[in-house]
């Protein structure tokens, strides 16, 4: 799977693959809020992010079938929003995310994509965003037994990594450059691409 946070860039590419369907997940929903700041709640921001995203990229690229994992304030499993992915056998999956950060002087974006590199903040971004499980109905028997709170249940997601590494990073590379040239967005500490395992 790969977690992408930003906007869609350089889709009407000429090369031998293009891509003709794009998923789009917006994160959380329903019963769960996600990052709550006030009355702000990030399911909310990300799935007006998504909403708009799809619209862009239909604009732009009329070609490009666009499905989204919700339109509305409801809560979808993540294997759900997987399996959605596999099933329109779509060329890009991309899940939005507001993250918050403790630090007032953060600032900026972060691009996550399933990758090698291994770190003790990596795992616990990836524990975060996957503890949503919990809030499922059955997910030990959906999930097959995977505990998203233990390291030992990521060593699966090892196997299956590199795959679509390379067009993944390149991707998020594209969004990240994105930020900096076409939204101004900061790229000290956190305009970053960030392998996640």
């Amino acid at each position: 799977m790969l977690l992408i946070t930003g906007t869609i860039v350089c889709l009407g590419q000429t090369d031998a693959y293009s891509i003709k369907k794009v998923v789009i997940d917006a994160g959380h929903g329903g019963k769960d809020p996600g990052a709550t700041v006030g009355k702000s709640y990030e399911k909310d921001i990300v799935l007006d992010v998504a909403l708009k995203t799809g619209k862009l990229i239909k604009k732009m690229y009329p070609d490009v079938k666009v499905i989204l994992t919700r339109d509305g304030d409801f809560f979808v499993p993540l294997k759900d929003r997987a399996d959605l992915a596999n099933k329109q056998k779509a060329d890009l999956f991309i899940s939005i995310h507001a993250n918050i950060c403790s630090n007032n002087s953060t600032s900026g974006t972060e691009t996550y994509i399933l990758g090698r590199h291994r770190s003790e903040e990596n795992l616990e971004v990836a524990k975060m965003e996957n503890s949503v499980i919990l809030l499922e109905d059955d997910y030990t028997t959906k999930y097959e037994g995977f505990d998203p709170n233990s390291a030992e249940s990521y060593i699966m997601f090892e196997l299956i990594q590199n795959e679509f590494l390379e067009q993944s990073r390149m991707f998020a590379e594209k969004v990240q450059n994105h930020f900096t040239s076409h939204a101004n967005a900061k790229t000290g500490v956190l305009g970053k691409i960030v392998s996640w395992y």
